[in-house]
């Protein structure tokens, strides 16, 4: 396994680790249009640590119990921001990681989702080699817009099997390097510069039947209405995705 599992609960390191966290994010965002993923090949140019950030510094333990969703969005320039939301899940961490791998029913299970597929599917060969991975486009609608990227995204799990989390970021030029069409039967085209994030799985200390989940996000639009529908929606739209978890499993709090 090579990401390191944040204990979310008791083991941040609060300030710092959120000062330096937003820094590398901001550092990672100046970077990242020449670090997408490319199609030709099966590897991927960033780490879990790259797509994995501490936002939300010190979450408050009896908020979470309560059921509640904490979300937290930073933005580090004009045109991008970093998010982060997390939340407990009445089931198993594997349970919840098994759902968000389920890409072609993201339409059923996912808010916003209204085009879910996956181009192909391969072991990566450089960073986590041989761990599974998809190149999966999607296209989501959110206050009246609609976004499509085309994501590779790496799928990983501790040796115990007790946390476990995937990671993304975009595809370049996804219809020339893949042949990725979309619903309309038009070449796919990120309509986005940026889409890093991670979502990860682990035991809610103090309550096994429980997981914590925490869902992080570098994102950049290209266009201006992107950008602010981002700035304005992305805490609740990122809280969506954790409600949406929890009613595909049927999980009440």
């Amino acid at each position: 396994m090579r990401f390191n599992g944040r204990k979310c609960i008791a083991g941040s390191i609060l300030c710092m680790a959120l000062g330096f966290c937003i820094f590398a994010a901001a550092v990672f965002a100046a970077q990242s249009k020449t670090r997408n993923a490319d199609g030709y090949t099966n590897r991927m140019p960033i780490g879990w640590d790259e797509a994995f950030f501490t936002v939300i510094a010190s979450p408050e333990d009896s908020r979470l119990e309560a059921g509640e969703i904490l979300s937290e969005i930073k933005k580090i320039d004009t045109d991008t921001v970093v998010a982060q939301s997390m939340g407990r899940i009445k089931a198993q961490p594997q349970e919840c990681y098994q759902l968000v791998r389920n890409y072609d029913q993201y339409i059923r299970l996912m808010p916003h989702t209204v085009e879910s597929k996956v181009i192909r599917s391969f072991s990566l060969e450089n960073s986590d080699p041989g761990e599974e991975a998809v190149d999966f486009w999607t296209r989501i609608r959110v206050f009246g817009f609609s976004t499509g990227y085309l994501l590779r995204i790496a799928h990983l799990a501790e040796p115990d099997n007790t946390a476990f989390g995937t990671y993304w970021t975009l595809v370049d030029d996804p219809a020339q390097t893949t042949g990725c069409m979309d619903a309309q039967d038009q070449p796919c085209q990120n309509d986005l510069a940026i889409n890093v994030g991670s979502h990860r799985f682990e035991p809610f200390p103090g309550h096994p039947e429980f997981t914590l989940h925490t869902y992080t996000l570098i994102i950049e639009g290209t266009r201006w209405y992107q950008r602010a529908a981002f700035r304005l929606g992305a805490r609740q739209s990122m809280a969506d995705v954790i409600l949406g978890i929890r009613a595909a499993l049927n999980c009440a709090e």
